[in-house]
């Protein structure tokens, strides 16, 4: 959470400068946006549950392209996206082939899987005199990163705290995507992502399908 927060601290404060020293026209032109996101897993593994709170966030730029006088766009680009997946299961093996999620029972305060991609994300917009900005498209990205985390017990109520860090899970997917959506007025959007490839490799891991939804901010 203090990585996004700084994420969002140092976007605004670049907005900020950004929006002062270049002309109306460019603003028009080149987008940028940062989004804070809430991840979900369509189905996850039998018995795993996900943490209903998943925040991670998304910093994107962007070239658009007006399709003449009219008030629609076509918009490509380039984008960041870091998303953080808690739940009570664990990860048994992360050097095995194929890997499989163990359901954590009790005497655990963390467990999650980090993933962070770079996204090409295309869209097709429409934005109003008045503000109003509606949003369809698509992106896909490639995995930069990953990790898993857990801090708890070393066994159920030994009281023994220990703590586990893993980079480089190898058996998920490096090729992510899916369509993307926005709705909004003016500088704030509300915003959505449905992958529509698995998160992991085929027979390498469990099927899961992420869901995004977040609030989009545009400085202009």
């Amino acid at each position: 959470m203090k990585k996004i927060l700084l994420v969002i601290v140092i976007f605004f404060f670049a907005s900020e400068i950004y929006s002062q020293v270049v002309s109306e026209d460019t603003r028009q032109k080149v987008g940028v946006s940062v989004t804070v996101i809430n991840d979900f897993w369509m189905e996850g593994p039998d018995g795993i549950d996900s943490r209903f709170v998943n925040i991670g966030s998304n910093v994107d730029f962007s070239y658009n392209h007006r399709l003449g006088k009219s008030p629609l766009f076509l918009s490509a680009g380039i984008g960041l996206g870091m998303h953080n997946y808690y739940s009570n299961g664990l990860i048994d093996d992360i050097k095995a082939d194929t890997i499989t999620f163990s359901k954590i029972q009790q005497g655990y305060k963390k467990s999650k899987l980090s993933t962070v991609y770079i996204d090409i994300p295309v869209e097709f917009s429409f934005k109003s005199e008045g503000g109003f900005r509606m949003a369809i498209g698509f992106k896909a990205g490639y995995l930069i990163g990953s990790k898993i985390k857990y801090k708890g017990d070393r066994t159920v109520n030994d009281n023994v705290l220990v703590k586990i860090k893993s980079k480089s899970v190898k058996q998920l997917e490096p090729w992510r995507y899916g369509p993307t959506f926005r709705l909004g007025y003016k500088w704030i959007n509300v915003w959505g992502y449905y992958q529509l490839s698995n998160m992991f490799r085929k027979d390498r891991g469990p099927d899961l399908y992420p869901i995004s939804v977040g609030i989009m901010i545009l400085p202009w």
